[in-house]
């Protein structure tokens, strides 16, 4: 099971294709096909509600194979939905390549005249005053080293004006490269087709790629390939999640699919170690149990009777009380999993609580989020599969900064991994990084951080997931597409809650 595949250099990139597709315009020519038919399924999957009926769309094309790209998209989605209204604005035919002169005859050929204009790309400030629903952007991607041509800078210049409910990108902005520049087109989205190159992920570079979609097309199905073993930096795979859509055994039971302890909430949090709870039961657990404080056990029996509810003493300020410790102890040996934090606050019998629990539950798999993310805490919890789920500002009590050195070497230290929330969570383990960039800003809300220690407590009981990393990596791509699923219901990132992400952890497979 692959959950991952490198992110290299643009350079790096054009060598490891060279390899693949040699000189066959053939071959160059399916895999533009291919990459350009995803780039449109899975824009349409995630966007084609919100653009509305009968959109109309833009088209920037460059004379290159990214170009090309763009132009097989433009004819799939107009495929994928019906009444597109298209402008395509595009070089001098003879400037184009021979395969995206190919691509650009295709759409033409299977469109509807009446639907379809053609502008040459430097007439495009002529339309600035236009409001298109998408724009798709394919001018340059990694072909383009600065300095940047004049025809090319007014023309994004032109776009950057331009109104459109959705802008895309194809593999790389126009304009972006490995240092910061001056014009740069504005995505909303970049699909990275094939490759994800390291160019989008500088955080110079961030405001203009928006959301990351890397589609995979198979460049990296041979064991062969040389980046596997050498690079650190990778990005999640598209089907990581595959392996959760297999049959189970006719033959199952609950104990078979692991038990996993949740301990948290407070009189203070009380929500959190729900959201916990709910998104744990549909994660796949065969059992979940959830130890928290006495008053909140009964409300919340009612709320979700699929969790097994263990009320326990609570201390002055409405937090788990040391006292519990008995309670719990008594219940460990039926456990296959622990997620501790969520709610937990950081009241001093919680803390002590919690080492204690550490300390008795040797070597159980263990998720740590939120205010069990803390010095004292990770000295307990030694020898056993570890995982810390924090945001920022949590990683920064036992981390000098949020860089990836930091992050690698904070890995190191507590002998652990780290699923680091933010746009793009980066799940590390000490010697490598992989950046899960699924999601979008509706996950930018209270509780859903407590949605992935819930869904990571869940597969660090999978039998079918070798390490702590790759729970963080497989909880964080589903939570993303979760997130992705409940904008698509919504039509907005603005009127949802955290809550509303668990109802779509079904459908985020």
């Amino acid at each position: 099971m692959k959950l991952h595949d490198p992110i290299l250099t643009p350079e790096e990139s054009k060598e490891f294709e060279k390899s693949i597709l040699g000189d066959s315009q053939l071959k160059a020519y399916k895999a533009m096909e291919l990459a350009g038919e995803k780039l449109a399924d899975s824009l349409c999957a995630e966007f084609g509600k919100y653009l509305g009926a009968s959109p109309s769309v833009l088209g920037l094309v460059g004379a290159g194979h990214n170009g090309g790209d763009a132009l097989v998209a433009l004819a799939r989605i107009c495929k994928n939905i019906s009444g597109l209204k298209l402008t395509v604005a595009i070089p001098k035919m003879q400037k184009l390549r021979s395969n995206t002169l190919k691509a650009f005859w295709r759409l033409q050929n299977s469109f509807s005249g009446k639907n379809l204009e053609i502008i040459d790309i430097s007439e495009l400030e002529k339309i600035v005053g236009k409001h298109f629903d998408l724009i798709l952007e394919g001018l340059t991607a990694m072909s383009f080293t600065p300095p940047m041509r004049g025809d090319l800078k007014n023309a994004i210049i032109s776009a950057n004006r331009i109104q459109a409910r959705l802008k895309v990108s194809v593999d790389i902005p126009a304009g972006a490269y490995t240092l910061p520049q001056s014009t740069v087109f504005k995505a909303d989205a970049t699909y990275a087709t094939g490759i994800a190159k390291t160019t989008l992920f500088y955080d110079f570079n961030k405001p203009f790629a928006g959301r990351i979609r890397y589609l995979d097309i198979g460049f990296f199905d041979s064991s062969e390939n040389p980046y596997n073993e050498c690079k650190r930096d990778f990005i999640t795979r598209p089907d990581a999640l595959e392996f959760l859509k297999i049959l189970r055994p006719s033959a199952s039971d609950k104990r078979g699919y692991g038990h996993l302890f949740i301990v948290g909430g407070s009189q203070s949090y009380p929500g959190a170690v729900m959201i916990n709870a709910r998104a744990a039961i549909r994660g796949g657990c065969g059992l979940v149990t959830a130890f928290v404080p006495e008053p909140l056990a009964p409300a919340y029996a009612a709320m979700e009777p699929s969790v097994i509810w263990v009320g326990c003493p609570q201390d002055e300020s409405g937090a788990l009380a040391l006292e519990s410790f008995g309670l719990i102890k008594a219940r460990l040996k039926y456990a296959s999993a622990l997620a501790i934090g969520s709610g937990l606050t950081a009241s001093a019998e919680s803390t002590a609580l919690v080492c204690e629990i550490l300390k008795a539950s040797e070597p159980l798999p263990t998720v740590l989020d939120a205010d069990a993310i803390r010095p004292q805490i990770l000295a307990a919890a030694t020898n056993r599969k570890l995982l810390l789920t924090p945001h920022e500002g949590e990683f920064l009590r036992i981390a000098p900064d949020t860089s990836d050195c930091a992050l690698l070497e904070t890995c190191k230290r507590y002998g652990c991994a780290c699923a680091l929330k933010s746009s793009i969570t980066r799940i590390a383990d000490g010697k490598n990084i992989v950046r899960s960039t699924r999601g979008s800003p509706v996950l930018s809300r209270a509780g859903s951080g407590d949605i992935l220690a819930g869904l990571s407590g869940a597969l660090m009981c999978n039998p079918n997931l070798q390490s702590p990393m790759d729970a963080g990596i497989c909880a964080s791509q589903w939570l993303g597409i979760s997130a992705e699923k409940a904008f698509y219901s919504a039509c907005s990132e603005a009127p949802l809650a955290s809550s509303d992400i668990i109802k779509f952890i079904s459908s985020g497979l």
